[in-house]
């Protein structure tokens, strides 16, 4: 026999108890900034137009040389950005392996706090 008890038994599903669960409550990590100022350098990945990234159904459109306040996730998502480049062998020119690269490299340049 298990241990729970189901409040439903024996009473009409308008007349059933209601059971709401407790919010969770939103925490901000301890000592992160909310927004950090990047610049996104020259690349050819990046379009005239600027780079679009999107974060939690937010758009930020990102243009490269100048500098910009945006939510650290949105600097996460540039740092997880990586494309594999082809090492070459400059004698035969045949292809050694793949080392990964950042497709859109971009630095911090200082933590914006509020």
């Amino acid at each position: 026999m298990s241990d729970a008890v189901d409040f439903n038994l024996g009473c009409d599903d308008d007349e059933a108890p209601v059971v709401a669960a407790k919010p969770a409550k939103k925490t901000k990590a301890v000592g992160m900034p909310a927004t950090v100022r990047i610049q996104l350098e020259e690349s050819d990945h990046i379009p005239p137009t600027g780079l679009f990234v999107g974060l939690n159904g937010k758009g930020y459109l990102l243009r490269a040389g100048v500098p910009l306040d945006v939510p650290l996730g949105v600097a996460e998502i540039l740092e997880h950005a990586i494309t594999s480049t082809p090492v070459m062998d400059t004698s035969t020119q045949q292809v050694l392996g793949y080392r990964d690269r950042m497709q859109h490299p971009f630095r911090y340049l200082a933590p914006v706090t509020g």
